[in-house]
C-alpha cells in the first residue's frame, strides 16, 4: 500500500511538475513557525507547532510538501516558508542518514523495537509501531504484513542528543533512536 501510495504521489508530480525537476523522495521537515491547516478528512483546524518534525513528501506543482496528516487517505500542502529541513537553520544540528536500510529504533539498544508499517492495510487501519520481530501477524479479522520502515540515505533529522552509540530524534510525535555508525553529525 505504502509503494503503492509513492508511485500514485510520484506519477501525479511528475504529471504537474513536467516543466521543472521533480523530487518525490520523502523529507523530514521541522517546522519553522506555528501552522494551521483544516484536516482534510475530518475537518476542523490542526496545529502544527514551531519546532515539531514531520515527514513530507516535496509538491512542487504546489510550491510547498504534502503532508499525509497521519493517514494516507487524504493530504494538505504546507507553504515551503513554513518549514526548513534539520540543520538548515543557522547553529542547529542535524543527523544525516548515512546507510541503507537502517532501523529506526525504540530505545538505545539493538534489543529495542522497530518501527514497522503495515504494508497490506496501510496507516488508514493499523498505525505504524515499533515491532521487536517484524513479520506476519494475525488477529481475527486482519493479517497485519510488518515491514522496518527506512528512511532515504541522505535524511536529515532533528538532533536531540546521544546515548552510548545511537542518536536520539523525532519525527511525527514519536521519538527515535538510530545507530549513530550508520549517521553523520552535522
Amino acid at each position: 500500500m505504502r509503494k503503492t501510495l509513492r508511485v500514485m504521489t510520484f506519477a501525479v508530480l511528475a504529471f504537474f511538475g513536467a516543466a521543472g525537476h521533480v523530487d518525490a523522495q520523502e523529507k523530514i521537515v521541522v517546522m519553522s513557525q506555528n501552522y494551521t491547516y483544516e484536516d482534510p478528512r475530518w475537518g476542523g483546524n490542526q496545529l502544527l507547532e514551531k519546532g515539531t518534525a514531520i515527514r513530507v513528501y516535496p509538491s512542487e506543482s504546489e510550491g510547498g510538501y504534502e503532508y499525509f496528516c497521519g493517514y494516507t487517505a487524504a493530504s494538505v500542502i504546507l507553504p515551503k516558508h513554513v518549514a526548513h529541513v534539520p540543520g538548515t537553520v543557522r547553529g542547529e544540528r542535524c543527523i544525516v542518514v548515512n546507510g541503507t536500510n537502517v532501523r529506526l529504533r525504540e530505545g538505545p539498544s539493538t534489543k529495542s523495537g522497530i518501527y514497522c508499517y503495515d504494508e497490506n492495510n496501510g496507516s488508514s487501519v493499523a498505525r505504524q509501531q515499533f515491532r521487536k520481530v517484524p513479520g506476519v501477524e494475525k488477529t481475527e479479522d486482519i493479517e497485519y504484513h510488518w515491514v522496518p520502515d527506512y528512511l532515504p540515505k541522505g535524511t536529515r533529522l532533528p538532533y536531540l542528543g546521544r546515548v552510548g552509540d545511537f542518536y536520539k530524534t523525532t519525527f511525527d510525535n514519536t521519538v527515535f533512536y538510530i545507530a549513530a555508525k550508520y549517521c553523520l553529525l552535522k
